[in-house]
């Protein structure tokens, strides 16, 4: 026993020579993307570094409810502003649009996002600090907010590492030099398997080649024009200093997602935000507790908003509610909702992860996106799901593909379909126990995703950086890494080939039949 006690004291002091400390630093935080989730993605992780000690700098639309020490935030006021008002097309309208507008929807909301926060009075505050302050590192979150990344130039160029709380989009795997096959990788909202039939495959080719098209050749000349604009001409433009990323950190996870290959500097966090679950309120946890037949819950997340559901919709799900016999909880953002339930509670605002954690909850009635799902994932509640924007249809898709999940169409939504696909879930046990297993797979891991996500902060922090990381294929012109040279040359070489061997042949023959070319035929 004793020698036992002196072999693992002997490891732990081994472990520890190897974890090198890293000490406290100051971190710049670029996250403006105006969305609650993705706020609700990266909070985690500058949160948590500014509880270790390190000096946190966050640059964002979002208030901060629950700040902690070392943080400071950095307002991009009214960063919110014009989502829903003027001539922008309603979130919960896009379900009925084509993949290709939806992504266009994505780069203009990106336009608009990036050009409102970098000349807010938050902006102008940030360039300010650039007079007398620096970091140690900057995280900025690689979506659509380029026009922000001659601040990284402006504090002096310390290392720039990336974070993405949308899945892993094709952006980010270029910037890495991770480049995907379309033949078995699908693009990021494309609701294709990793087994594409041939249509497929050029569907999936196409759309992914034209989104990055479309990315370099409009998108991105846009986002240097607003930064030149606000930090003049000597500052490089984003196009340029995008491609200082030492390595992003992506919300995906292979348990969920469909097995490719990533080079090193793309890291897997998929479900950073999920942790233990905290005490519910009051009212809510009664309410649960007192389901004993079970619970479902509904919440279509952030953007898609309940209240702004059309009626034929609002009244599909209020109809089947009504004949079921579970209790019902829904985030819903209005005071009241006429025709509801008896057994229907509302609340305008819930912790998603405390509630999919309690025991009673039967089901997720949820909208698709990424952080819900990761959620549902951790917790091993099944799902139904109304995809309507973006990557919701894929991410159901691949729920779906596991046996967890069912899908609504949102713009087919009538009281019996919502009532089958409930039932469906809630009287199969299949459902539960493939979620259970689906869940055990993405808990077995050697650190949580918030661990991983520190851990490899610091890790860049103790090394400057990280351009060991950094794929030769970055090297490599377009043709290059596809190997369309190659094959050109190989198809060279067979066709010069066969031309040398026919004419030797041909040559061959004359000279040993000179009058067989005059022989003619009578």
């Amino acid at each position: 026993m004793e020698k036992t006690h002196i072999s693992v004291a002997a490891l732990m002091l081994v472990l520890v020579s190897l974890t090198e400390p890293c000490e406290s630093a100051k971190i710049l935080g670029l996250m403006t993307t105006a969305s609650p989730s993705h706020y609700h993605f990266n909070r985690a992780l500058m949160l948590e570094l500014a509880r270790r000690g390190h000096q946190v700098t966050v640059f964002t639309p979002d208030v901060e409810k629950s700040p902690v020490p070392n943080y400071r935030l950095i307002l991009a006021e009214r960063g919110y502003e014009g989502l829903r008002e003027g001539e922008g097309e309603q979130f919960e309208d896009l379900a009925e649009r084509s993949h290709w507008y939806q992504a266009k929807q994505l780069f203009d909301w990106g336009e608009m996002c990036c050009d409102h926060a970098i000349n807010s009075e938050g902006g102008r505050r940030l360039m300010e600090l650039t007079k007398n302050e620096t970091f140690d590192l900057i995280i900025a979150e690689v979506m659509i907010q380029e026009c922000l990344l001659g601040f990284v130039h402006e504090f002096g160029n310390p290392p720039l590492i990336g974070i993405v709380a949308y899945g892993s989009p094709p952006w980010a795997n270029e910037l890495m030099g991770n480049f995907h096959n379309p033949a078995y990788v699908n693009t990021y909202t494309l609701q294709h398997t990793d087994h594409m039939t041939f249509l497929q495959r050029v569907h999936n080719f196409v759309f992914d080649t034209a989104v990055g098209l479309y990315r370099k050749y409009h998108y991105l000349p846009v986002q240097d024009e607003i930064a030149r604009k606000f930090f003049g001409e000597s500052v490089p433009p984003p196009s340029e200093i995008e491609k200082n990323f030492q390595f992003v950190m992506v919300n995906a996870h292979f348990s969920f997602d469909y097995p490719k290959p990533l080079v090193p500097a793309i890291i897997e966090i998929g479900g950073l935000q999920v942790e233990p679950p905290k005490p519910l309120p009051k009212d809510i946890k009664q309410f649960l507790d007192a389901a004993t037949e079970g619970v479902i819950y509904m919440n279509l997340g952030t953007n898609i908003r309940s209240d702004m559901l059309k009626d034929y919709q609002r009244r599909a799900f209020l109809e089947a509610f009504a004949e079921l016999p579970y209790k019902v909880l829904w985030k819903f953002e209005a005071e009241d909702l006429p025709g509801k339930p008896a057994n229907v509670k509302i609340v305008k605002w819930i912790t998603q992860n405390d509630v999919l954690a309690h025991p009673n909850v039967r089901v997720f009635l949820a909208h698709g996106g990424l952080l819900g799902t990761f959620e549902t994932l951790y917790h091993g509640v099944p799902a139904v799901v109304v995809p309507y924007m973006l990557d919701q249809a894929l991410n159901m898709h691949k729920l779906a593909a596991h046996g967890v999940a069912v899908e609504l169409d949102p713009l087919t939504l009538t009281k019996e379909k919502v009532l089958d696909a409930l039932n469906k879930v809630l009287k199969d046990p299949s459902y539960r126990e493939n979620m259970k297993r689906l869940s055990a797979i993405y808990r077995d891991k050697p650190q949580t995703a918030l661990e991983t996500a520190v851990w490899w902060t610091e890790y860049a922090l103790r090394h400057q950086g990280a351009p060991h990381m950094r794929s030769a294929s970055l090297d490599l012109h377009w043709y290059q890494r596809w190997l369309l040279d190659i094959i050109a040359f190989v198809l060279l070489v067979a066709v010069s080939g066969c031309a040398a061997v026919y004419l030797l042949v041909k040559k061959l023959i004359s000279s040993l039949w000179p009058n067989s070319e005059n022989v003619k035929t009578h």
